[in-house]
């Protein structure tokens, strides 16, 4: 255990015999963090120096701040804070100390917050319990020690470089099945966040629900959160385009007895998949449930229907997309944190219907801003038949690939039943 005002006096030392580390510094510590009033208040005066531009030297210090520096013990008490440094080369060890106490600080206190709560069932869902703990502590967690160093970054990435040199396979991440949409993205790639829009009737939850089959069908981890369907109408939909049967008649329980074995085998594949039908959740709730199935279980490929209906708090100055841009920031992190890719499903605007091209474009999103703005990739898919009975493309769905970040885009052509809800590869 360290005595907090030796640290304390130690760094503002240190700042002061070093003026060159300030502007560092105060990216990674702020004045709450001092328990000092003393020390708290030199600390202000650091800041303010550096806020006009002006070096934090003493010197400085004692002509700035001439009227108030005997509040702070005066010159004296600066030039014994400097004098008691060791050297100036252990701050970053120093700073770290601080920083990890600091953090240990808080949690404790966050610990002595919830015994209460726990000890008292009535007070909060228990489940919701959890999880707002859970985000509170790792909102704890100091971003500046995490930092890497470029040379390590730069090593991690030759290290993979030299396995995929060797294993060419290793380039590529979850194939979908689709051999033409592979191609362009090679995979869908952990950490990835996409964006899947679509108006209604177009296919959007079938071609969401026949990803997550194909890759669970890899045994792959897959999870989705469903904001909009049930599990009853989400399991109608698996069976019906892997057995083979009529949406319709299965809904009314129209199924011929030889159908069993089918239902079966898709009921197999169906309980692989981690489906979260809660309706009213937040972003961070979805992050939470992704670490706990990560940490659990395992986490490969996560599907959310749909963003819009995701719960954000409005914030001070928020427009009309700011809600939405947070929720993706907080989905694509999850995504990088779980390293798994994640798909969310987005609503098209209406007014779409009314123009003569109908094939949706990116600024057809509802939010497409905030979902553009964030989001590593974007499908839209789109059926001529739906608008166009006599077309030539009867049984297309258009996948446009409209955005990728790290690769081409394109256009890919599927077969589409809507009866059975199935899309296959288009050979023809």
């Amino acid at each position: 255990m360290f005595d907090t005002e030796v640290i304390e006096s130690q760094i503002l030392g240190t700042l002061l015999l070093d003026p060159t580390l300030v502007r560092d510094t105060l990216t990674n510590i702020n004045v709450d963090m001092f328990m000092s009033a003393v020390h708290k208040n030199i600390f202000v005066m650091l800041e303010k120096l550096n806020a006009k531009g002006v070096e934090a030297s003493l010197n400085n210090v004692a002509i700035n701040f001439s009227n108030s520096i005997h509040k702070v013990g005066g010159i004296g008490y600066l030039s014994e804070m400097m004098g008691s440094v060791p050297s100036v080369n252990q701050f970053s060890y120093v700073l770290t100390k601080f920083i990890e106490f600091d953090a240990r600080r808080k949690f404790n206190h966050l610990l002595e917050t919830y015994k209460g709560i726990v000890s008292d069932p009535l007070a909060t869902d228990f489940e919701e319990m959890l999880n707002e703990f859970e985000q509170k502590a790792l909102e704890i967690r100091p971003r500046s020690l995490e930092k890497e160093s470029r040379i390590d970054g730069l090593v991690d990435w030759y290290e993979e470089l030299e396995l995929k040199m060797s294993d060419p396979n290793r380039a590529f991440g979850m194939m979908t099945g689709y051999s033409q949409l592979d191609k362009l993205t090679l995979g869908f790639q952990r950490s990835d966040f996409f964006a899947l829009g679509a108006r209604t009737s177009m296919g959007k939850s079938a071609f969401a629900n026949e990803l997550a089959a194909n890759i669970a069908k890899k045994g792959l981890k897959v999870a989705m959160f469903s904001l909009e369907m049930n599990k009853a109408q989400i399991y109608n939909r698996f069976v019906a385009s892997m057995a083979r049967i009529s949406l319709q008649d299965l809904r009314i329980g129209k199924v011929q007895p030889e159908k069993r074995d089918d239902i079966g085998a898709a009921m197999s594949i169906i309980s692989k998949i981690t489906i979260n039908d809660t309706r009213g959740i937040t972003a961070d709730y979805i992050a939470s449930e992704m670490r706990r199935l990560k940490r659990q279980e395992g986490l490969d490929f996560v599907i959310i229907d749909y963003l819009q209906e995701i719960v954000e708090g409005s914030e001070k100055n928020d427009n009309s997309g700011s809600a939405l841009h947070r929720v993706c920031q907080k989905i694509r992190i999850a995504a990088k944190e779980c390293d798994c890719f994640v798909l969310g499903l987005s609503q098209l605007k209406q007014d779409i219907d009314a123009r003569q091209q109908k094939r949706p474009i990116i600024s057809d999103l509802t939010g497409s801003a905030a979902i553009g703005a964030v989001a590593d990739g974007i499908i839209l898919l789109y059926r001529d038949e739906y608008y166009n009975p006599d077309t030539a493309e009867q049984g297309i769905l258009e996948v446009n690939l409209a955005k990728q970040r790290n690769g081409p885009t394109g256009l890919v052509k599927l077969k589409y039943d809507k009866v059975y809800q199935t899309i296959t590869n288009n050979y023809f």
